[in-house]
């Protein structure tokens, strides 16, 4: 059998072996978001795109199919367990021209060190952005020093958090990743954010 397409989990198409035969099973976020992969064997292809959509494949056959999804969870147990934990982002918010964060967004980093906490192995990547005010290249530099401000805040509380140094990536986008499209020139508190991805 072969399989093309998204296999991460939980968004994507977990493989499935039992015996003889294997199965390819599309399985939902949790946000109900739906990957989708195409699979072939013994010259039939099958495209699943919707939640539970599933193909077996055994003897040089392909059988098409929607499975079951309280039958999934209960014979793929131990194999649903392991995936990981899926990415969760934070948007953190700053003054206007500064690398200061917004009185509202200080409180945010309570949640972070608890979703943290539930991995084994962190990875977090902060990506400072800006608005519009200023030059490309001022913004450039402001956002990553939106970025490093935040992480050095990580930084401070290592010890206590068991956050590793080398486990925090940052990153500058400056004006390019607007949530608010706006004019050049033109002040927007929501574009002025680092977004926190801890995966």
């Amino acid at each position: 059998m072969r399989a093309w397409g998204t296999f991460a989990l939980p968004a994507g198409a977990i493989l499935l072996a039992a015996c003889s035969t294997e199965q390819v099973v599309v399985l939902p976020a949790a946000d109900g978001h739906i990957g989708g992969v195409v699979v072939e064997s013994g010259g039939q292809k099958a495209v699943l795109d919707k939640p539970y959509a599933s193909a077996e494949a055994g003897s040089g056959s392909l059988r098409q199919e929607t499975a079951d999804a309280t039958k999934v969870g209960k014979d793929y147990a131990s194999a649903l367990a392991a995936r990981p934990i899926p990415p969760k982002s934070y948007m953190l918010y700053f003054e206007n021209d500064s690398d200061e964060l917004v009185p509202e967004s200080r409180g945010v980093f309570g949640e972070i060190f608890a979703e943290i906490a539930q991995r084994k192995a962190a990875e977090i990547v902060i990506t400072g952005h800006t608005d519009r005010v200023g030059t490309p290249e001022y913004n450039d530099k402001l956002s990553l020093d939106r970025a490093n401000a935040v992480a050095q805040r990580f930084r401070d509380d290592f010890e206590k958090h068991g956050i590793k140094s080398d486990a925090i990536t940052t990153a500058g986008r400056g004006e390019r990743d607007l949530l608010v499209q706006t004019a050049d020139q033109v002040p927007e508190p929501r574009n002025r954010r680092v977004e926190i991805t801890v995966r």
